[in-house]
């Protein structure tokens, strides 16, 4: 498993010393881990912070973090990162293993018996190949005037110069990415690589140098006629430069350049899905271990407050017994009083009498420790509606 950057240590260090101290011990420049800081939810010192220190001024005292939210994904350190702890040099540093799911794919992309030949021409394309060939049989155009399929076909976003190179390349692909188990499929016209069931994004995409429109002839004489006539703000010229992207560009990406082609990098295309095929297990992972504490938690907190309701509901019974035992003792000496009082005044006469055993089975009746019943106060009367309903 891949370690987790420590982001109170982290927030200690950027608020203690600048950005440019920091940053080398992360492999990082300053702007890279003034980025990061932004990832992971880490208040940064703002700008001219330390000037103002050296000059005596006051500033912003190192501020409190704050629990993270964001993707759990954004917490780990990259595999083979540079960064190091305080004291520690980048050169000392031992690379972190890959991820058990990741490293046999990583390993096969690097035997030049695996390596991905693209051919000169079409031979025997793939079905997808054949089905975004019909649907560029009649493009439209888009913005940047590239040519874009009307039907189902593979996310090619080049000039129609391109086009058939970026053919033969997906063609390589798809069938070297099919060949080691893996499968490409099509939807709402966006290409998906499903490894190790997580599907990525798969876009061919070519680079375009833009400048400001200049009309046509024919469009300056529209207009001197008062005649309407679109103009579009910009002009665009393909690069010539081909790209392969995943997840549009924010999985990483392979690029023509001076030293490589991208028909030298499909394989390395390759591992750049699949460690993001990992990455996205390992958030899942990691996604549901945080649900499993919190369903505990919960689970726990809801037994303990069932335990507590059933405490506070027996209290409550106890003090309702208790205020019945009171108000029954106090109804009996109450009683026992006037009974008192009437025999010194010589005032007890029988309907008196016949009131006070009236008022001590009363008492009786509340007395919990008494089971007495009453004829009247036990019966449920139950009034009908005044309505036949």
């Amino acid at each position: 498993m891949q370690n987790e950057y420590d982001r109170a240590l982290l927030l200690n260090e950027v608020w203690s010393e600048p950005m440019s101290v920091v940053a080398p011990r992360y492999g990082l420049s300053d702007v890279g881990l003034k980025k990061l800081c932004s990832r992971l939810q880490i208040p940064t010192p703002s700008r001219g912070h330390w000037a103002k220190l050296r000059a005596g001024k006051r500033v912003a005292v190192t501020p409190t973090l704050r629990d993270y939210t964001g993707l759990p994904i954004n917490l780990l350190k990259p595999n083979g990162s540079q960064a190091t702890t305080r004291g520690n040099s980048p050169q000392n540093s031992t690379p972190e293993p890959e991820d058990p799911r990741l490293q046999p794919i990583l390993e096969y992309e690097k035997l030049p018996d695996h390596q991905i030949v693209v051919s000169e021409s079409l031979r025997s394309p793939h079905a997808l190949v054949i089905k975004t060939q019909k649907a560029f049989s009649d493009p439209y155009l888009d913005q940047r005037d590239f040519p874009r399929p009307r039907g189902e076909a593979l996310d090619l976003r080049v000039s129609k110069t391109m086009l058939p190179r970026a053919l033969r390349v997906a063609d390589a692909l798809i069938k070297a990415i099919e060949l080691r188990g893996y499968s490409v499929t099509l939807d709402k016209k966006t290409t998906y690589v499903n490894i190790l069931g997580i599907r990525t994004g798969l876009t061919f995409f070519e680079a375009a140098r833009r400048s400001k429109y200049q009309p046509t002839e024919q469009e300056l004489k529209k207009l001197a006629r008062n005649q309407w006539v679109r103009i579009p703000d910009w002009q665009y010229y393909p690069t010539g430069v081909l790209q392969v992207l995943v997840a549009d560009g924010y999985g990483g990406k392979i690029v023509d350049s001076t030293k490589r082609t991208v028909e030298e990098q499909l394989n390395q295309i390759i591992c750049v899905i699949a460690r993001r095929a990992v990455e996205h297990l390992i958030s899942r992972e990691q996604q549901a271990v945080a649900a499993a504490e919190r369903q505990h938690k919960r689970d726990t907190a809801l037994a303990q407050k069932a335990m507590q309701d059933a405490e506070r509901k027996q209290l409550l019974g106890l003090l309702r017994k208790a205020r019945q035992w009171e108000r029954a003792c106090l109804l009996r000496r109450y009683l026992d009083e006037f009974e008192q009082t009437l025999r010194q005044q010589g005032r007890l006469a029988p309907e008196q009498l016949e009131h006070l055993a009236w008022g001590r089975a009363k008492a009786d009746w509340l007395d919990p420790f008494t089971d007495a019943t009453d004829e009247w106060l036990d019966k449920v009367i139950e009034i009908p509606s005044r309505y036949s309903w």
